[in-house]
This record gives structure tokens, C-alpha cells and sequence, in this order.
């Protein structure tokens, strides 16, 4: 997969047709500009999303908001001292580029204090070398450096808020730089959170019942979802889904963060200090393995759902496989299916659990109720495999 490098491009004639074959170009490297006409809407953009680019372009001069009628002739020293305060979030490699000879031909103050050279975008070979300098300059960026290295997993965090992907970059700088610093509360908290944007996007396509998620002030109940997906009865919503959405392996993973990260259903509500688990691992073992351990579970289950919801996308295809169930008094569920075999010895056969377990009903409740091969019943399932208060229906 090749690497892609996202620019943010500061410059008033940016959407100017003029420079099409330098987008063009830059496209055709690799190289995203994404272009804004004046400081205010560039800086702004860069704020609101700064682990989305890796590198900043400025013109030598450029507009100070969109209301601007003329260039502001200290712009350029304004971005660039912006960019510097920007340090203590995220350090940016910057250039700036222009067709003004008196910034390409000529000695400018800006320019000089800062020891920056001037690129002009009228020449070709300039242009050529700016663009191999920018991919230089992002790849020493350890943000840069994370997001190529792991391109699958940023290309589908695309589909969800920012601080998804920032929680992620934190987790890989962690890791890269060896720093053992971290908060079980905080970040359990996080994973929990993204597991919760990857239901919600389940339950908009109809993988997932709209009770999991629209009860109880409009949370996520975390678990009753995992159950929902991977096949289960819900314990407490009475639904299920007809077709097991969940693999073996996704389920598993799944149910290890939710079980590992807290104790409570929703994720307005953790507190791991509930978790006894954790509290007597922590006892012996302070390390960030296990948090490690489960943020890259959370990634492949990211990664895998974004394929299958892409294949499964069909919404009233997904919800008719929606299923309600009943309870009795005492709390078992209530089963209704057909009678697949009546024995020679007179004790007939239900399948339950998508026809995966076999339910014997006794040879005196086949006679007391008039059973025959085929006939619906409704019954329940308590420990063992008989099927108990029988209905014919």
C-alpha cells in the first residue's frame, strides 16, 4: 500500500485553476493538498484535526480570514510563528511556496529570520524538489511514521470522530517510545468508547437491534450487544438476531475488552477499580501489556467490521433477521419451535440455538398433549436437555 502524506495547504489561489497540474502532481506522489484561502480557516482546520496532516504548505502570502480583500502582508511570519507554539501538540515540518519574485528572486526579511527557503512554484524543477522534500520531512515525524505503518487500520478510522485516531497515535507512540506511563482508568474508558462508534454504526446499517443502543438515556449497552452480534439471547432486551454477525475470533476479542476494561454495561459508567480482576493483576504485574494487548484487539475488530459492514449494508436485509423472545415468571426463555423427530420409543426431538443443541421432550408429554412430527410447540429449557411446560401451539 502506497504511503499518503496529508498537507495542509495555506495559499488564497489554491482552488485557482492555474494550479490543477501541481495538485495533479502532488496526487500523483502521494502528497493530499488540502487547500484553505486565508490563516484564520487554515489554522482553524489544523486545530480541529491536527494528527490528520504531516505537514503544513504556506504561500508567502495569503489572506488573514475569508472577509480579506488583500493579502496580509505578515502572514507568513504569523504562520510560522503559530506553528511554533503548535510544538507542544505536535511539531510540523513547513514550507512555503510562491510565485512572487520578490520572495523567490529576492532576500525577505520573513524568510531570512527564519533561515527558510522560498520555493517557486513557476519552475518545474523547484516544484519537483519540493515535493520529494515533503515526504522527506513527514517520514521523520513519529505521527507520520505510525499512520503509514499502519495505513489499514487509518484508512478505516477515516469513518469515525478524530479522537478515535488520536487514541490510537497515543497507543503506537506509547509503544514506539517505550514509555510505560499510562492510566487504566483513562484508557480502558477510551477503548470501551470506540467500541461503543463501532455499535453505532452496526445498529445505523440494522446489524444491531435499536434496543442495545436507544435505552437508557440513548447509551450503548455494551454488553447486551456483544451478545446480539455474536448470536446470543440478550439477557436482559429479549432479542436476538437470526444470523451470527460475529466470528469466533472478533466475538472473542470482543468480549475479552468489554469483560477486561470494566465492570458496568454502558460506557458512561466505568470504573475499573470495580473490576477485581484487574485490581489483583495490577497488584503483581505494572506494566502496559494488557492495555497494549487489548488496543490491538479493538484494531482488528475495527478493521474486520469495516469489511463486513461494507458486504452487509443492506438495512432492511439486516433487520429482518431481528428476533423477540418471552420470559416466564422464574425468567427462562420461552422457546417455540417444531418437533424434527419422534423416536420409535415415542420420545420426540426440538433443535434450539439456530438448530445447534438437541432437546429431548419425554414420550408422556408427546402423548398427554397429542404431539406429532412437525407440530409447533412452546416450551422451556432449564438445566438440563428436556423440554419442560409444553404448549402445542
Amino acid at each position: 500500500m502506497s504511503k499518503i502524506y496529508n498537507v495542509l495547504w495555506i495559499d488564497d489561489e489554491h482552488d485557482d485553476d492555474a494550479l490543477l497540474p501541481f495538485i495533479v502532481q502532488a496526487e500523483a506522489e502521494g502528497i493530499r493538498l488540502e487547500g484553505y484561502g486565508s490563516f484564520k480557516e487554515g489554522f482553524y482546520a489544523l486545530e480541529l484535526n491536527i494528527n490528520n496532516y504531516d505537514v503544513i504548505l504556506l504561500d508567502a502570502l495569503f489572506f488573514e480570514d475569508e472577509t480579506s480583500e488583500t493579502p496580509n502582508p505578515a502572514g507568513l511570519g504569523s504562520a510560522i510563528q503559530r506553528i511554533n507554539e503548535l510544538r507542544s501538540k505536535k511539531t510540523f515540518p513547513f514550507f512555503v511556496l510562491s510565485g512572487q519574485t520578490h520572495f523567490t528572486d529576492v532576500t525577505n526579511p520573513i524568510l531570512e529570520a527564519f533561515k527558510i527557503r522560498c520555493y517557486n512554484k513557476k519552475n518545474p524543477e523547484d516544484v519537483k524538489e519540493l515535493l520529494i522534500n515533503i515526504k522527506i520531512e513527514a517520514d521523520s515525524q513519529i505521527v507520520s511514521q505510525i499512520k503509514h505503518e499502519n495505513q489499514l487500520l487509518f484508512d478505516v478510522l477515516k469513518e469515525y470522530p478524530n479522537e478515535v485516531r488520536d487514541t490510537f497515535i497515543t497507543f503506537f507512540r506509547n509503544h514506539k517510545e517505550g514509555n510505560n506511563q499510562f492510566d487504566d482508568q483513562l484508557y480502558f474508558t477510551q477503548l470501551r468508547i470506540i467500541l461503543e462508534h463501532l455499535f453505532r454504526k452496526a445498529n445505523a446499517i440494522g446489524l444491531l437491534h435499536d434496543d442495545c443502543v436507544q435505552k437508557g438515556n440513548n447509551q450503548v449497552n455494551l454488553t447486551e450487544s456483544f451478545l446480539f452480534l455474536s448470536g446470543f439471547d440478550t439477557k436482559h432486551l429479549n432479542v436476538n438476531c437470526e444470523v451470527t454477525h460475529f466470528p469466533k475470533l472478533i466475538a472473542q476479542n470482543v468480549k475479552n475488552i468489554i469483560h477486561t476494561t470494566g465492570a458496568a454495561s454502558h460506557t458512561s459508567n466505568v470504573d475499573v477499580t470495580q473490576n477485581i480482576d484487574v485490581q489483583a493483576y495490577r497488584n503483581e504485574i505494572i506494566s502496559p501489556y494488557l492495555l497494549y494487548s487489548l488496543a490491538f484487539q479493538l484494531m482488528d475488530v475495527l478493521i474486520w467490521f469495516d469489511s463486513y459492514s461494507k458486504k452487509n449494508s443492506d438495512v432492511t436485509t439486516n433487520k429482518s433477521y431481528w428476533k423477540s423472545f418471552n420470559k416466564d415468571a422464574h425468567g427462562n426463555k420461552i422457546e417455540t419451535e417444531a418437533i424434527v423427530n419422534i423416536a420409535t420409543n415415542g420420545w420426540g426431538t426440538v433443535e434450539i440455538n439456530k438448530r445447534t443443541k438437541k432437546v429431548s421432550i419425554h414420550r408422556d408429554a408427546i402423548t398427554q398433549n397429542g404431539l406429532s412430527l412437525g407440530d409447533k410447540i412452546s416450551f422451556i429449557v432449564k438445566d438440563n436437555s428436556l423440554a419442560q411446560n409444553i404448549t402445542k401451539i
